[in-house]
């Protein structure tokens, strides 16, 4: 869980455990399992990535808000510290995904083009309705961490409210199949 406005990281076994038992209902097809540290994961019943799930807090006046965070751990060889960020092209309409190099070496721009250009990528990836969307290389393996629009608890003193806000069924879609095609990518160039 990360508390924003601050840099603190609490521990992964500081979840509440509310979240987790929504985005659990909004993922059918998929087996929850605890490991160690408290790290929750959702491991498909017939095959696919297994996607680790972990929170996100942002305090706000009177309320907070718990975001789910998705990563998907793919192995790596022979690549330095690299991470890059994905977003949506186009203002109105989206017309398709860009790829931008935070940090890294010539392989994290090579890894960027081939990502900007694989049609199964971007097609999977367009729809996807995220709000944060990055792969980064670190211990040895890539790390994809997705944060969506959906998948989030919003809690407010005044007016008092609780509302769960849905992972429907097209963004699950989505969200699988970008993180799919970005495993099956990742793992044919090694």
């Amino acid at each position: 869980m990360i508390i924003s406005g601050r840099n603190t990281r609490l521990p992964r076994s500081y979840q509440s455990g509310r979240l987790l038992r929504l985005v659990q209902g909004d993922l059918p097809g998929h087996q929850l399992e605890h490991g160690d540290e408290g790290a929750s994961r959702f491991v498909p019943m017939e095959g696919g990535p297994t996607i680790e799930v972990t929170e996100r807090v942002d305090k706000r006046f009177l309320g907070h808000i718990e975001t789910a965070r998705f990563e998907v751990r793919m192995p790596a060889s022979g690549s330095g510290p690299a991470r890059l960020r994905i977003g949506h092209r186009g203002r109105f309409k989206r017309e398709g995904i860009v790829v931008e190099v935070v940090s890294g070496d010539d392989a994290a721009h090579l890894l960027a083009d081939d990502l900007g250009s694989d049609v199964d990528f971007a097609r999977a990836t367009n729809p996807l309705d995220f709000t944060r969307f990055e792969v980064e290389w670190a211990e040895g393996q890539w790390i994809a961490t997705v944060e969506l629009m959906g998948a989030s608890f919003v809690s407010l003193a005044l007016p008092p409210m609780r509302s769960y806000v849905r992972l429907h069924a097209d963004q699950r879609d989505s969200l699988i199949a970008s993180l799919t095609a970005l495993s099956s990518l990742i793992t044919s160039r090694d």
